[in-house]
């Protein structure tokens, strides 16, 4: 109960700290501007059903013959409810974010199993390559990996993804395939780094000592005992995967809910679906954390 208590506390302040920070522009008005401004923004979150957001559009008129022909662009902004219309944004966001994160541990988990069977002097060579990677923007991976889609298809005639997005399709695979790049180049990094302390420990040691495979103790033994500890940083992977969206969705042209939290909305719209994003990942980076101190306790507990 204690546990549930402390988990619904830290949501609850988190909450508070998105909507404190999302109304903080009326700072520049005063101190009773930002308290009233904080005000308004609680109420209308409270009520969902009267949420709005701003639809904008734009069209080309013509001047009539034969007059010199010229083209005029007239600026239209609508305001619509905010449901069901931000659903399809919300889903494809969140789709690609868990996605991305299932894809990530995946694969570093997998090819960490498959790295650390390899001799010292290649396993230092692994880790330059690794550090390496972490240093080179997200950008440079999304320019990569569309123009090769591009020239494949250019050079094959076909199509292997959707290199952007368009108003009748968005984007699915690529933008899931970058998302989990940096979040995977980090994950595993933090694997071999436990698993290579993990193989000095005594336990590993009279492991070898019995005559069991370096691949048997690695699976069996290492793999489990590592597998929560590189978990314990996935609050460090949510927050790249939520930072690279931001660039991924702008890139891809995509029509996500981070180009909607970040453009000009109504405040109290942003904060709302905001937290509606963060509170999936917060339930169940506080579930894993749960599981791991009941069943790993010391946050090092050895399963052999």
């Amino acid at each position: 109960m204690t546990t549930f208590m402390k988990g619904i506390g830290q949501f609850g302040l988190a909450c508070i700290g998105i909507l404190l920070i999302l109304a903080s522009p009326a700072l520049i008005s005063g101190p009773k501007s930002f308290a009233a401004s904080t005000m308004t923004i609680m109420q209308e979150i409270m009520h969902p059903g009267t949420l709005s957001y701003y639809a904008h559009s734009e069209t080309l008129s013509f001047s009539r013959m034969p007059e010199a022909r010229s083209v005029e662009f007239h600026q239209k902004q609508a305001t619509i409810e905010l449901f069901p219309s931000i659903l399809d944004s919300y889903v494809y966001s969140m789709s690609l974010m868990m996605g991305g994160l299932m894809l990530s541990i995946v694969v570093a988990s997998l090819s960490g199993l498959f790295l650390i069977q390899f001799p010292s002097f290649l396993k230092k060579v692994i880790f330059s390559a690794i550090d390496v990677l972490e240093s080179v923007p997200d950008v440079f991976f999304i320019f990569s990996i569309q123009l090769c889609v591009v020239w494949f298809y250019k050079m094959t005639g076909v199509e292997l993804a959707l290199a952007y997005s368009t108003n009748d399709q968005q984007a699915f695979l690529l933008p899931v395939i970058i998302l989990s790049i940096v979040p995977g180049i980090y994950m595993l990094k933090i694997q071999l780094l436990f698993m290579n302390e993990e193989m000095e420990k005594d336990y590993a040691l009279f492991a070898k000592s019995k005559g069991l495979s370096h691949a048997m103790i690695s699976l069996h033994h290492i793999f489990r005992n590592t597998v929560m500890e590189c978990l314990a940083h996935l609050p460090v992977i949510v927050l790249s995967l939520f930072t690279h969206l931001v660039v991924l969705e702008f890139l891809f042209q995509s029509n996500g809910i981070m180009r909607f939290i970040l453009g000009d909305q109504p405040a109290s719209s942003r904060v709302f679906m905001l937290i509606l994003t963060m509170t999936p990942f917060f339930f169940i980076i506080n579930g894993l954390n749960h599981f791991r101190q009941r069943f790993y306790p010391g946050s090092g507990g050895e399963m052999e």
